[in-house]
């Protein structure tokens, strides 16, 4: 009898740290959420370095708290634009990326990034990036790209000094 107690505390342990993990994980994405409409607002006000970095710690959240794809995608797409009205284009470049891979893997629409993307370089006149981008979304794509062509994908810059050309690193 003196082992059966053993037993049924290991029996138990199991659900205990699945109730455990399911709790964290919604906190997470509960604080995902948060740090998301804190992004918005930011960006709204145009405070783009702070909205950053709040859209990089809701993903970071999402992540942890194991949240679907396309919300992921999505925050990482926010995340390029705010940094791009930030003059953070490294930083930018990097969050339209994750969004591309992270839409294609969710089998979203990874067409809003990639144009962010490729108006990302002209901007600062790469021309050759933005061809390689183009050429990244082949022919089947161009349809698509050519039906985003009148919605705005980065920061419109009235008002605002313009960016100095200066590189930035990539988050790690």
């Amino acid at each position: 009898m003196s082992t059966l107690l053993p037993i049924r505390s290991c029996l138990a342990l199991p659900f205990v740290l699945m109730a455990l993990n399911a709790c964290s994980t919604q906190a997470e994405l509960r604080m995902a959420a948060q740090q998301e409409q804190f992004a918005q607002e930011a960006a709204s006000q145009g405070h783009w370095a702070q909205a950053m970095r709040n859209y990089a710690d809701a993903v970071a959240n999402v992540e942890l708290g194991h949240g679907d794809l396309a919300w992921q995608a999505r925050l990482h797409h926010q995340a390029g634009r705010a940094a791009s009205g930030a003059c953070r284009y490294d930083a930018a470049a990097f969050h339209f990326r994750q969004a591309i891979a992270l839409a294609q893997q969710a089998h979203t629409s990874s067409a809003l990034s990639y144009k962010a993307l490729i108006d990302l370089y002209e901007r600062q006149d790469k021309a050759a990036e933005a061809l390689a981008v183009r050429n990244e979304l082949g022919r089947h794509r161009a349809r698509a790209m050519s039906a985003l062509a009148g919605l705005e994908s980065l920061p419109a810059m009235d008002g605002h000094e313009p960016c100095r050309a200066t590189a930035t690193p990539a988050p790690h």
